[in-house]
């Protein structure tokens, strides 16, 4: 599940991060459609990594509040994006 979880990770930061710099060589911007969808499904798989490190925490008996707030926040991001 770790490696599962760090994968969700990185792919959200390549998602943005690939965009990104695509864009700021060659000097083009994305269409704010485009832009929308890559940042939302960046944040869908951080909620996913941060769902798989609770269910990890829940199985451990470790404290995982932080990690529910992440998710709380993270999700009314989304929420109020699409609003």
């Amino acid at each position: 599940m770790e490696k599962v979880k760090w994968f969700l990770y990185l792919s959200a930061v390549l998602l943005v991060g690939i965009p990104t710099m695509l864009a700021i060589a060659s000097g083009s911007t994305f269409s704010s459609t485009v832009s929308n969808i890559i940042i939302s499904s960046a944040i869908v798989l951080v909620v996913l990594g941060k769902l798989l490190t609770v269910h990890e925490k829940r199985k451990d008996n470790k404290i995982f509040s932080g990690d529910i707030g992440v998710i709380i926040g993270l999700s009314l991001v989304l929420v109020i994006r699409f609003i």
